[in-house]
Formats: C-alpha cells, sequence, structure tokens
C-alpha cells in the first residue's frame, strides 16, 4: 500500500473521543520492539524436549496474539466496537490456555495435551464437513502412541476454561472469564441482550440500526490492552527476560486505563 489508510476517515472525532484508549495501544508494540532489541538472543529457538513449547508462546504471543491485538484496534477505530469485542475474546481464551500451561509444573507436558486436544479437534472437524477425509500429513499425527494421545486428549478436555482460570489461583485471570470472556460471549452468540442495542423502538417507530458507533469501544480497548500485557508478561517470565521497566510501563498503562475507566463510569 503506497498510502496508510485513515480509520477515522468517517469520523475523525472518534480518536478525540477516546484518545487514552487509543494512545494507549501503542504501549504494547513500544514494550515488544524493546523485548526484540534486548534480548533477542534469547529469544532465538529452543530445541529438545522444549521444542514445541517454544513453539506455542512464540506463535500465541508474538503471531496470533499481536495480530489480532491490531485488529481489534482496527474494528474499534471504525466505530465496531462489538464486532471487536468478539475478536478480543479469542485472546482472552489464548491468554488463558498460556498460561494456564506455562503456570504448570510440567508445562511441557501440557502443552502436549494442548496440542493432542487441537489435532484431535481437527480430526473431528474434518470427519464432519468433509466425511473423514483426512490430510494425509494428519493421518500420522499421534499413530505411534495412539493411548498416550488419547489419555492427553480427554485431560486437556477435562478442563473447561472457566476451570483453567480459576486454577490458576489469581483473580485476575478469573476476571477475565467472568468479566470478559463470557459478556464478548453473549455478544458473538448474538442472543436476545446483545440484539437489543441494535433495535430502537418508541411512539415514532422501529429503526434497526447497523451503522458504526461509539458502543463497547472503550472497554473493548481498555481490556485489549490488559489481555495483550499480560500475554506478554507470559512470554518475558517463559523467557526469564530481566525488565521489570518493561513490566512496570504495563502495570502504569493498565493503571492509568482503569483510573480512567472508574471516571467514565466503564470498568472491567
Amino acid at each position: 500500500m503506497d498510502k496508510e489508510v485513515d480509520l477515522f476517515a468517517d469520523d475523525p472525532g472518534r480518536f478525540e473521543r477516546f484518545r487514552l484508549e487509543f494512545m494507549s495501544q501503542r504501549v504494547i508494540d513500544d514494550v515488544m520492539d524493546a523485548m526484540f532489541e534486548r534480548y533477542g538472543e534469547a529469544l532465538k529457538p529452543r530445541d529438545g524436549k522444549e521444542k514445541e513449547l517454544y513453539r506455542l508462546v512464540v506463535g500465541f504471543c508474538f503471531a496470533k496474539a499481536h495480530k489480532t491485538f491490531h485488529a481489534t484496534q482496527r474494528l474499534c477505530a471504525l466505530g465496531f466496537g462489538e464486532d471487536a469485542a468478539i475478536l478480543l475474546r479469542s485472546n482472552i481464551n489464548l491468554l488463558i490456555n498460556m498460561h494456564f500451561i506455562l503456570r504448570n509444573d510440567d508445562p511441557v507436558e501440557r502443552c502436549k495435551e494442548f496440542i493432542d486436544y487441537s489435532v484431535h479437534e481437527r480430526r473431528r472437524y474434518i470427519d464432519s464437513a468433509y466425511q473423514a477425509k483426512q490430510p494425509e500429513w494428519m493421518e500420522k499425527v499421534g499413530t505411534e502412541n495412539p493411548d498416550e494421545m488419547k489419555a492427553r486428549v480427554y485431560k486437556w478436555k477435562g478442563n473447561k476454561i472457566r476451570t483453567r482460570a480459576k486454577s490458576m489461583g489469581d483473580e485476575r485471570f478469573l476476571l477475565h472469564y467472568t468479566q470478559g470472556y463470557k459478556f464478548y460471549s453473549s455478544i458473538e452468540h448474538a442472543d436476545v441482550m446483545a440484539l437489543v442495542g441494535y433495535i430502537d423502538e418508541n411512539e415514532t417507530g422501529f429503526t434497526a440500526n447497523s451503522a458504526a458507533r461509539d458502543d463497547y469501544i472503550g472497554l473493548v480497548l481498555t481490556h485489549n490492552v490488559l489481555v495483550m500485557g499480560d500475554i506478554l508478561i507470559g512470554a518475558i517470565n517463559y523467557f526469564g527476560l530481566p525488565c521489570p521497566d518493561l513490566v512496570e510501563k504495563l502495570t502504569a498503562t493498565y493503571q492509568a486505563l482503569n483510573r480512567h475507566a472508574q471516571d467514565q463510569q466503564c470498568t472491567l
């Protein structure tokens, strides 16, 4: 692209209405840039038993989560806060899974559980959607020790997302689930409570409104920083990076956003 798209072109005032929330998103990229600049050596691939765990952490944090973090911002800039909340829900799921794996006494084994569960679920999908015509590479996965794979699948399935969030003994993660994930699930599932926000009925008539608007933007942008920040802290801890200043930068950003949210009566 020769020219960067102006996401605020349709409503230039949106940035000013949510200036702090939009500006705070930049802290995440600043922290990530500092991590790579200072600790590039420590972030290099790991071999041996941690090979797959390393790939999972990098894939979680620096690829999927970071992309979704930016996609959430863009939807908010366009005035689609409800749709952004659905993406944010995906990153909350990722955050809980990542910390559930890394905080385990044996994160390598828990990583295997998650991988085997993921393969199992993809197989189920292909069996249902494509008459069990599995790709050749997937037919080979887990064939060496099918009983071990099956045991790991059921072990992961036995821990529902709320259980995973609660098991970490950290109220912060349970709040991500109870106050974020569950609310955004209502929007994703398009239940009645989510749909009524699009309908206006009064003495003058009935209106269904699908236009861009400010609803949920402040909440989602605030939570977007909090979730991505906690994902980064998980990576910082996994790689053993000595960067208390970066963690403090994230914490100070959380606190400023939360104070602002309380002032706006929009607490997380």
